[in-house]
């Protein structure tokens, strides 16, 4: 059994916790911006595969006191690097530092040019071979968080946020992250069952997690890779058989099941491009149209409808969302 960390948006912690009780967590307690967690492989695999609120799992290696970039440097160095980055593997780090901590370690920059020269320098020693570093897409990644002068180093499990889909439109605006708008319709009390309704559906994101979750599609079933799988202990058999069974586990969309409206042509477009990704489009009707002129869908009897309103974006924009939200309450 191995200890977890995984981050998700605040306020969505209880959601993300219900998730890993789903999923045969162990110890699982919440906390800020995140929930801690125990499993074995098949935990870890799995979180990847359903969790539909998460952002990312880390795995915390150790803690240490780190009062100045030097005492950093050197308990870093003393970390066994090479058992994770071998071959042409890539690497990164991240760091993010919070709290009181000596002004020696106050610039995120700094230390992450600092751990990355301790990484290099024990692979060099050990091996005689000097990785490479990739930003953007790494094979592993290192995540320091240093807060009120102690460190804790985590491997990062995951690698591209999982709200990361894949779904989207290149070209669509989508202000509403894929996790929360999972987050709000496990919030909502809809029942999985019911047609759903959007009536602001903007670039699909609503609708989009709605479908995955009346069909009980795992979204990680949506990604091919993930870092754990350039991690020593990666057992692929294993995951094969994780991935297999949340295949078996999908259930087949009822007709006339999900309906979106918005006044905007091209994000009509993208919703309908993004449920055609996913495999929905013959499951759902989408119509440009004002939201002074929804009118119930033809034929439906019960329905649940949820949206993501404008709020104004900036301080001010309220006072001219007051007729829309009037408008809202008449409808």
């Amino acid at each position: 059994m191995s200890k977890f960390f995984v981050t998700c948006a605040r306020g969505t912690e209880e959601v993300t916790a219900y998730e890993l009780e789903e999923i045969g967590a162990d110890a699982i307690e919440i906390g800020m911006g995140g929930v801690h967690f125990e499993g074995d492989q098949d935990v870890l695999y799995k979180a990847h595969l359903w969790l539909r609120t998460a952002n990312r799992i880390l795995l915390p290696l150790r803690s240490f006191q780190c009062r100045s970039p030097e005492e950093m440097y050197d308990n870093l160095v003393k970390f066994k690097w090479e058992t994770f980055l071998h071959g042409d593997l890539t690497f990164a780090v991240e760091c993010t530092i919070s709290g009181r901590n000596s002004i020696t370690m106050n610039h995120s920059h700094y230390a992450r040019l600092k751990a990355k020269d301790a990484i290099v320098d024990r692979i060099r020693e050990k091996t005689g071979d000097r990785p490479n570093v990739d930003t953007d897409h790494p094979d592993v990644r290192v995540v320091l968080y240093i807060r009120d002068g102690v460190c804790t180093l985590n491997m990062d499990a995951t690698g591209e946020s999982l709200h990361n889909r894949g779904y989207r439109s290149r070209h669509a605006e989508a202000p509403l992250k894929e996790t929360l708008a999972a987050a709000i319709l496990l919030l909502s009390g809809w029942d999985g069952e019911t047609p759903l309704v959007d009536p602001m559906c903007g670039s699909g994101t609503l609708l989009a997690e709605a479908a995955l979750i009346a069909s009980n599609t795992a979204p990680g079933l949506l990604r091919e890779r993930f870092t754990f799988m350039n991690w020593p202990d990666f057992h692929a058999p294993r995951w094969e058989k994780c991935v297999e069974e949340a295949k078996d586990a999908q259930v087949e969309l009822p007709d006339n099941f999900l309906f979106g409206f918005d006044q905007d042509r091209d994000a009509v477009k993208q919703t309908e491009f993004a449920l055609k990704v996913l495999g929905f489009e013959d499951k759902a009707t989408i119509t440009q149209a004002k939201f002074e002129e929804f009118q119930r869908p033809e034929g439906m009897e019960q329905g649940f409808l949820v949206m993501n309103p404008p709020y104004g974006e900036r301080l001010g924009d309220e006072e001219g969302l007051v007729p829309l939200y009037k408008l809202m309450g008449d409808t």
